[in-house]
């Protein structure tokens, strides 16, 4: 149980938390020069916490997302710069996939967790439709996320601005899941 307990706050952080890396996965190629774990943010706490006007709120979630944007970006340029070889760039292609799979398999299970029973029946109607909602549309931005960093790994390289639409788009999303979560769920999700 307490095992349980572990994963589902490190998970719960996860989802409220962007500080996930915007560029990092274990590769087999010798690239770990490039990629980037991406910082912690206390801003992001006062984001989610704080009571900021929306231009206050706005404003810090431009630089975060453009701070993220930015190390996803200065990455996959690293990557187009290190003159990867056809079978490299295939190798890193699973590589990055294998990450993913990975990836859409834990969220897949704090998504059955959130949806259990167990949670379900502590919330209302309205708390349910928003947290499903919530989880689909995460779902979609993160693939559009995958989509962009696959695309600027074996084809053209996106634009900046593709990489902090994206992160803004997140950042925002997550707000309004928070302001409208009931409390058992953003229990010690900072501490």
């Amino acid at each position: 149980m307490k095992h349980i307990l572990l994963i589902l706050t490190l998970i719960c952080a996860g989802i409220l938390q962007i500080s996930a890396s915007p560029l990092f996965f274990p590769t087999k190629l010798k690239i770990g020069h490039c990629l980037s774990q991406g910082g912690s943010h206390k801003e992001l706490k006062e984001f989610y916490t704080s009571k900021l006007s929306p231009e206050e709120r706005t404003k810090i979630a431009e630089e975060l997302a453009l701070q993220e944007a930015k190390s996803a970006y200065q990455s996959l340029e690293c990557i187009r710069m290190s003159g990867l070889t056809k079978e490299e760039k295939e190798t890193l292609l699973a590589d990055h996939s294998h990450h993913r799979q990975t990836e859409e398999l834990m969220f897949s299970y704090y998504e059955n967790f959130l949806l259990s029973d167990e949670k379900t029946i502590r919330l209302s109607a309205y708390e349910e439709k928003n947290l499903r909602t919530f989880i689909e549309s995460k779902k979609e931005l993160l693939t559009r996320l995958h989509q962009a960093e696959v695309q600027s790994l074996s084809e053209k390289l996106l634009p900046l601005s593709t990489f902090q639409n994206t992160y803004m788009a997140l950042f925002f999303q997550h707000w309004e899941f928070y302001q409208t979560a009931p409390d058992f769920l953003k229990e010690g999700l900072f501490e």
